[in-house]
Parts: C-alpha cells; structure tokens; sequence
C-alpha cells in the first residue's frame, strides 16, 4: 500500500471538469478526432503505382476543413510518410506543376477548390492531375478541399468525407467551457440561461465561421463573470439584424450584413459589419487592430466621423492559425437605424408589421 501511494503521488493531478476544460479547449482541434484518424489512414494506405488517389473532403464555409487538414499534415505519422507536403489554391494550378512534380519521393498535395461548383474551374484540376499522375511518385496522393457535392463524384477516387457543422448539443459543450472558463455553469443558472441563447445565436450564423462565432461571444463573456455583462453581451446579439444587401446596392457589396450596436454608447454608435473574410498567413501587424471584443467591452469607441474600418473578429490560436476580419460600415449603420425608428413609428401608428427593408 506505501508503494501504491508513493506512485500515485508522482502521477500528474486530475483536475476536475469542466474547470480546467477551456484551458486547452481553445487551443486544439474540437470534435474531429475520427476524421483525422481517417484521412491519415488515407495519407498512409500503399496505393497502386498506375492510381493517383484523391480524396475529396466536403463541408459548408467555416465547417473546418482547413483546420482538420492541417492538423493531419503536422502528425508525426503523415509527415514521415512523404517527403513534400504542397498547400494550393486551384486557380494555381496551371501555373505549379511542373513545379511540384517529383518522381524520386513520395509527395502529399493539399489542394483548395475556389471555383466551387463551376465547371470551368475543374478544368485545370483536370489538367494538373492527368500530368501529375503521369510524373508523380507512386505513393503521392491528393486531398480536394470544396464546399460542393459536385466534387465529390467528379475528382475523387475514393468516397468522400463529408464534414457537417457540430450538432447544438457539441457546440453547448465547448460554448460552455469556454464561456464560463473556470466557473461551473451550475453555481449559475442566471449565466447558463444567458450562455445558452448566445450559443443558439452563434449556430444561427450561417455565413460565418461558427467556431469563430462561437469563441468571439464566449471571450466577450469570460471578460467579466458578473450577470450585469452578461445581460449587455446578450443585449448586442439579440438586437442583431441579420440583413441582405442586393448586389445594385452602390458602394456596398452584395453579401449577408450584422448590424450589432456595441455595448459602450449603444445605440447611438451602432455597426454595420460585413465583407467577412478569413486570412491565413497574414503577420498580426498587418491585421487590425481594434477586436470585436474592444467593441463588444467598449474598450474601444470608434473616433467622431469615423465612417469605416476593419475589425479583427477573432485570431485561431491553432493551425493554419485562420484570422477572421470584417469591415465596420458606422455610416451605413447609421442610416439603417434611422429607417428602424421610422419604421417603428409607423408600425405603431398604423398597426402593420411593417419590415426593415435594405
């Protein structure tokens, strides 16, 4: 028993969950485990020498195809297994290769289909694998990276996986430990009820990123643990209109638009944001440098006259370390405001539900 007792005492202490949970919840891969375990088997299975195999990977924007990608490239097991790992863009395709093709190693080539279903930008992938099955080593292989089906069945040579955005009780799950840090969600059923309507706020963000979404509000939260916040935090979110612009709109690209009113002068500072977009490999000193979370805490407050400017919505602290960036358009949320109040007086006057138009 004193031996037993004496090796135990050297094992690391198990902390009890969910308290030490977001502290590397931020920081790895979530939910994806099966699916890199099946791509490696992908990256690792001998192939024929007279087959190029192809494995499409499919899933909607922000799902984390990327993320699950890279994290298959970095394994110890894929790295040893090919001497060259190529990271491409399809629209690069005719341009590189007769640059990557090497007979003499194994290679793995990570390609992203940016043309999404359109037929004319299959044709260089058509191209580029036709010469690179010819030329490349036997044991080189390719992952497609797209958003549509149409791929699955056109460039594939084995079936494809398929990743699906996280059912709503997976992403309580992280929202939650990442929300309440080291608090347990149980001593406060005033802050779990706020938690959970944030969470199926961020599911409902379908054009974005949603565990960008999901970790934006949750660092907005975990900033300061008093209901007070809370209830502002989920005041922003719930006053949030979700508006679509037409592409004849002048000056304004076509595109989903939040209009979010921060918490520190709201509503009379409100913001519009769109042009949403994720930049990969971009040095932090090029990235902007007002967050959402200043404008969400009300660190920040946008300078008189300020009409528009970019906002750093959240920076991936894991690979390939995504940072997501939209554009804050204070006039243009200005305007729409306004027509929301006048739209108010008149719903009120005439008794109609009268609707914010763009």
């Amino acid at each position: 028993m004193k031996e037993l007792v004496v090796l135990l005492g050297g094992c690391p202490r198990v902390t009890r969950q969910p308290y030490s949970t977001y502290l590397f919840m931020e920081r790895c891969m979530f939910g994806r485990q099966m699916e890199k375990e099946e791509i490696i088997g992908f990256c690792l299975k001998q192939s024929c020498h007279q087959v190029l195999d192809v494995l499409p990977i499919i899933g909607p924007h922000g799902v984390g195809k990327w993320t699950l990608v890279e994290h298959v490239c970095l394994d110890e097991r894929v790295r040893e297994r090919f001497a060259k790992i190529h990271r491409l863009s399809s629209d690069q395709l005719d341009h590189l290769e007769s640059l990557l093709v090497d007979d003499t190693a194994r290679s793995l080539m990570v390609i992203d289909m940016v043309d999404g279903g359109d037929a004319n930008g299959e044709e260089p992938w058509r191209r580029f694998h036709a010469a690179v099955r010819r030329r490349a080593h036997g044991g080189s292989k390719i992952i497609v990276i797209s958003r549509t089906e149409v791929h699955s069945r056109s460039l594939g040579t084995v079936p494809p996986l398929r990743l699906l955005p996280p059912r709503r009780e997976e992403l309580w799950y992280f929202f939650r430990a990442l929300a309440f840090g080291a608090a347990d969600p149980d001593d406060r059923p005033d802050l779990a009820r706020v938690a959970i309507a944030l969470c199926d706020f961020a599911m409902g963000l379908c054009d974005f990123a949603l565990y960008a979404a999901a970790n934006t509000i949750a660092a907005s939260l975990r900033a300061d643990l008093s209901a007070h916040a809370w209830r502002r935090v989920h005041k922003v979110y719930a006053e949030a209109t979700s508006l679509q612009l037409g592409a004849a709109r002048e000056r304004f690209e076509a595109g989903h638009y939040y209009l979010c009113r921060p918490v520190k002068g709201a509503p009379g500072a409100p913001c519009l944001f769109s042009n949403r977009r994720k930049l990969i490999g971009v040095a932090r000193s090029e990235l902007p440098l007002v967050t959402m979370l200043d404008l969400l805490a009300g660190g920040y407050v946008p300078p008189a006259g300020a009409a528009r400017f970019d906002v750093l919505v959240w920076q991936s602290p894991i690979p390939p370390y995504g940072s997501y960036v939209a554009t804050c358009d204070m006039e243009r949320a200005g305007q729409l405001v306004a027509r929301e109040k006048r739209a108010r007086k008149l719903r009120k006057k005439i008794g109609y539900p009268y609707r914010l138009s763009t």
